[in-house]
């Protein structure tokens, strides 16, 4: 997919990779020259807006038509319902091999469930068979790039655009594949060359990516900002926008748009993480702590989550929690994020301090244990900050 912005932590942003696959909500319609498959279907218009239950009620009316089906797994691989996206691809693909957005939505769904060899193989196999298709060579790139076959990929990508020099899938394809290489400035005219074909989402995001490496974040939030209002139901566009968002601190703007990225994309835990930032970032210590909680629960071993909490827990007490509680839950936390391969210069700075807190806290409870009874039996209460102790009588 295209890899979103992605934040650490409320005061520091990191760009995730890019351009591994094309997004989860574009199209990336591969259509033959003389193609009808060049007319979505409503379905697919209705997700384009974010329309799901639309979306959903539009599919029910012809649900076996290869164009239904396709828009039903489109709508399952948002949700990451892999096996019914997979059902529904295959009752495509036996009838029609060389349904553009069947193929695309296979390689995606090969990429997620990590079986990208066997989905090299199949589209190879097509591509072989039919080398005049735009679908059949778009869909091999596609899976070569998903399975970290960068040199091949690129080479795929020029073959299936010398087959059709004006298709943008295949465009915005050879400029992913350039920024998986490493090569941003080769990326960006080619990006450019897909903006002038059409004003497309996920190009739009792409050098989106490019002006965000180069600091230039108000070039990076206007460009994600005309995407999304290309396609509202860009969820990668949504939430990289987010998180451009929490890196100026407009907290009220990007809890609104990350909260409409989890609603859309309930699975995508880049967007939990970024809306817990922005919710921490606007004082909703709970609200934060419960977002990424839910992106752990999703995806347990994800360093920029557990990295969150343990920055939470230990600098936000939070309302009826046990101090002493909560700074041990911040060392694991910690200790998970390096588990599980966050490299990070503060961690261990973090972790002193987390350990001098605690040691200030245990110390404050023994001495606390340490006063004598108040009249009446009740422990007496520490002098307030700036008060004297009470002197204890001297013997004469």
């Amino acid at each position: 997919m295209t890899r979103p912005i992605a934040t650490r932590a409320a005061s520091r942003n990191a760009l995730a990779s890019l351009a591994v696959l094309a997004s989860l909500a574009s199209r990336a319609l591969a259509a033959e020259p003389s193609g009808a498959d060049e007319v979505p279907h409503p379905a697919d218009l209705a997700i384009d807006r974010g329309a799901l239950p639309e979306a959903e009620s539009l599919i029910a009316r012809h649900p076996k038509s290869p164009e239904a089906r396709a828009a039903a797994a489109r709508l399952s691989l948002m949700r990451d319902d892999l096996p019914a996206a997979r059902a529904h691809l295959d009752a495509v693909l036996a009838d029609a091999p060389l349904h553009p957005q069947a193929l695309i939505l296979s390689v995606r769904v090969a990429a997620r469930a990590k079986d990208t060899a066997a989905i090299v193989t199949r589209t190879a196999n097509l591509a072989n068979a039919h080398r005049d298709s735009v679908a059949a060579q778009l869909a091999y790139a596609e899976a070569l790039l998903a399975a970290g076959s960068h040199e091949p990929a690129l080479a795929a990508a020029t073959r299936t655009l010398k087959l059709r020099e004006t298709s943008v899938p295949a465009t915005k394809l050879l400029a992913r594949v350039y920024l998986a290489l490493g090569r941003p400035l080769t990326a960006e005219p080619i990006l450019a060359r897909a903006l002038e074909l059409e004003r497309d989402a996920e190009a739009l995001t792409l050098l989106a990516g490019i002006r965000h490496a180069e600091g230039k974040l108000v070039e990076a939030r206007d460009l994600l900002e005309e995407a999304v209002t290309v396609l509202p139901g860009y969820v990668e566009g949504l939430n990289s926008l987010g998180a451009i968002y929490v890196e100026v601190r407009n907290w009220e703007a990007a809890t609104a748009i990350l909260t409409r990225a989890t609603s859309l994309t309930p699975r995508l835990v880049p967007a939990w993480i970024n809306l817990g930032c922005a919710q921490r970032g606007a004082g909703l210590f709970t609200e934060a702590e419960s977002s990424w909680k839910q992106g752990l629960a999703i995806e347990p071993t994800s360093p920029e989550a557990w990295f969150n909490l343990a920055v939470l827990y230990l600098e936000n007490p939070l309302p009826g929690r046990d101090r002493l509680a909560q700074l041990n839950e911040a060392v694991g936390a910690f200790n998970a994020s390096r588990r599980n391969g966050l490299v990070d210069d503060r961690l261990d700075r973090y972790l002193e301090e987390a350990a001098l807190f605690i040691k200030q806290e245990t110390e404050r409870r023994e001495n606390e244990k340490k006063q004598p009874p108040a009249e009446g039996g009740a422990p007496a209460a520490p002098p307030a900050d700036g008060d004297a102790p009470a002197e204890e009588p001297q013997p004469e």
